[in-house]
């Protein structure tokens, strides 16, 4: 099938009554989407036009409306230059720079004996509250020591201590050569604690 141009369109707008209605309808709403321009010597000279998206996305829909608003005419954008950044393909962390668990449980212990004491005791409204400052507070601690490229992740669990036996596993999907986890527990007579932090190179 020959493609659709001016001279074709003019072909089929001479033909006779035999050709069906549906055929010409097609050919009316083909010849509408052409926009003829005049070049500089005063020539009509024809040229296809595509509809863009959003108003061929609103002739089916009426109630549709695009809203355009560039990056740059915010406050913000403007006064804040583009940050680009460049790959460092860096597989493995740099030397010196890797997660030593005995540093990271020292903090935890801190920050759990520092909100928790002897007479702290279970209560099931409170500890929600007390396990997310903690582990808050756990992971800003362990962001001050500056580790490059290494996602922080703190967990904090709280329960009641009344003689029963608990568990608890943690399993990850990660490299054993760059990530790790450290763990630290705290207990009196009323609750017992546990900080978990991992700490997964981010390549």
């Amino acid at each position: 099938m020959a493609a659709l141009n001016a001279q074709n369109l003019e072909k089929l707008n001479r033909q006779d009554g035999s050709v069906k209605s549906s055929r010409r309808y097609s050919i009316v709403s083909r010849k509408s989407s052409i926009s003829h321009s005049t070049t500089g010597d005063g020539a009509a000279s024809t040229r296809w036009r595509r509809l863009s998206r959003a108003y061929s996305t609103s002739i089916g829909n009426p109630n549709f409306r695009v809203a355009t608003v560039r990056s740059t005419d915010t406050p913000a954008a403007a006064s804040k230059p583009l940050v680009r950044f460049e790959n460092t393909f860096k597989m493995t962390p740099d030397p010196g720079t890797r997660f030593v668990p005995g540093e990271v449980e020292k903090i935890a212990r801190q920050v759990l004996e520092a909100n928790l004491t002897e007479k702290t005791r279970y209560e099931p409204r409170t500890c929600s509250i007390f396990t997310q400052r903690i582990a808050e507070e756990i992971k800003m601690r362990v962001k001050e020591l500056k580790i490059p490229r290494y996602k922080i992740t703190c967990q904090v669990f709280m329960g009641s201590v009344s003689g029963q036996c608990q568990q608890m596993v943690s399993r990850a999907v990660w490299n054993t050569d760059t990530d790790n986890f450290a763990t630290c527990t705290y207990q009196n007579n009323s609750l017992y604690a546990v900080a978990l932090v991992h700490c997964t190179y981010y390549e």
